[in-house]
């Protein structure tokens, strides 16, 4: 017995914890279910059509990235006269970088499709939410 409790500890700790993830496509509703592994780094989603996705997820740190949006703000000073601008185009950016941020590039064993994964997420408890998109133009969140 002490035998069986020993590997399956043993088993335990290498396999790390599972955390699902719920991906559901911002168009359509769709929902897709994924999972992600904290000691080995996988990543995995499960397509439509019965396809998996798989990769490993990197830590970022102190780097900043978004799907295409952006705000920003300027002022410029010319003799007397001050001007003040911005922009502002929120909607589907995400940031990612610094501690509690992760991305992954999930590809297809079978075909070409492949999915980028940019999250932010919970040191604590491992939970968090994100954006993923395809390369074929499918757009989801991401919660976990």
């Amino acid at each position: 017995m002490k035998l069986i409790l020993t590997t399956l500890s043993i088993m335990l700790i290498f396999t790390g914890c599972s955390h699902k993830m719920t991906y559901v496509d911002f168009s359509s509703g769709e929902v897709l279910m994924g999972h992600y592994v904290e000691m080995s780094k996988d990543v995995e989603v499960k397509m439509p059509n019965g396809e998996v996705l798989k990769g490993k997820y990197s830590n970022v740190h102190n780097s900043s990235f978004a799907f295409g949006n952006s705000f920003t703000t300027g002022t410029a000073t010319v003799g007397t006269t001050t001007a003040f601008g911005s922009a502002n185009t929120f909607g589907n950016s995400i940031s990612v970088g610094g501690a509690g941020k992760a991305y992954a590039l999930l590809r297809s064993e079978t075909s070409t499709l492949m999915m980028e994964l940019l999250v932010d997420y919970s040191v604590w408890d491992g939970s968090g939410f994100g954006e993923a998109r395809t390369n074929d133009g499918r757009r989801y969140r991401v919660q976990f």
